[in-house]
């Protein structure tokens, strides 16, 4: 038997992708043309709008129903804004005046609440106190030991205050205890300035123990009082809740003391 010997020839087919790139080369060139001639055109009309008067002219290179529709809004818009300049200019100047005056309004009033605002520091209420007005005379001396007029040292009212002010600041009291607060007023009759340490002539005993005497903790000594005239401070105690029974000990600190009980609520 005899084999036979068959050859399939397969077609061979040619492609020409030039066509096909030259084809789309175009599409892509005609769209950049498209886009490029809108925006030149949408240029050309805004800058038209702000001209006084509308330009006749337009490029020979712009052709077709669509470039004469946009010619034909532009020249709309600019025949609006021509016709109408004085009222655009006109309220534009109003709209820039009120922003003006509404700014300037807003910087004052600011201003005025800022100049106008309480800056004060404020402490809470007193937990209890009692109104003295106990007065007490004190001699004072000069150099040479030599009595040269008197001091009126005057105890107002006593105060429990767990905040006080201290050197414009305020000072709360740590948990347990609590400031014992004595507001005085001391007066000096001499003809110069005095200067004197207003804690001297105060001392503190709690709980009946007498012999324990409590120097103030808090206090703006030196006091500085001019001639002729009367100061306002305070001097402070620094003492444990529990403590009760409280007695001043009034007096220079070499002489007699007299004894103020405070029964403060």
């Amino acid at each position: 038997m005899k084999i036979r010997q068959i050859s399939l020839q397969v077609p061979t087919i040619n492609v020409d992708y030039s066509s096909y790139f030259r084809k789309y080369s175009n599409v892509l060139n005609n769209s950049f043309n498209i886009t490029k001639n809108y925006l030149s055109e949408l240029l050309f009309s805004v800058r038209g709008i702000f001209r006084k008067r509308p330009r006749t002219e337009y490029s020979e290179n712009y052709s077709g129903e669509n470039h004469h529709q946009r010619l034909s809004l532009k020249y709309k818009l600019q025949s609006l804004y021509n016709k109408n300049r004085k009222i655009f200019r006109n309220s534009f100047i109003v709209v820039l005046a009120a922003g003006l005056f509404l700014f300037i309004a807003n910087t004052y009033k600011s201003g005025r609440v800022q100049d106008t605002s309480d800056t004060r520091i404020e402490v809470k209420d007193a937990l209890a106190s009692v109104e003295l007005g106990r007065e007490f005379n004190f001699p004072l001396k000069d150099a040479d030991g030599e009595e040269v007029s008197k001091i009126k040292y005057f105890i107002e009212k006593a105060e429990l205050r767990d905040e006080i002010i201290t050197e414009g600041k305020r000072a709360t009291a740590v948990k347990g205890r609590i400031f014992l607060i004595l507001i005085l007023k001391i007066s000096n009759q001499y003809e110069k300035p005095i200067n004197i340490n207003t804690r001297d002539y105060i001392r503190l005993s709690v709980n009946g123990q007498e012999e324990e005497l409590l120097a103030p903790d808090t206090h703006n000594d030196p006091v500085e009082i001019q001639a002729i005239s009367t100061k306002n401070t305070r001097v402070g105690f620094i003492v444990n809740e529990s403590d009760k029974d409280y007695i001043l000990h009034i007096g220079e600190i070499k002489g007699d003391k007299e004894k103020i009980n405070l029964d403060l609520k």
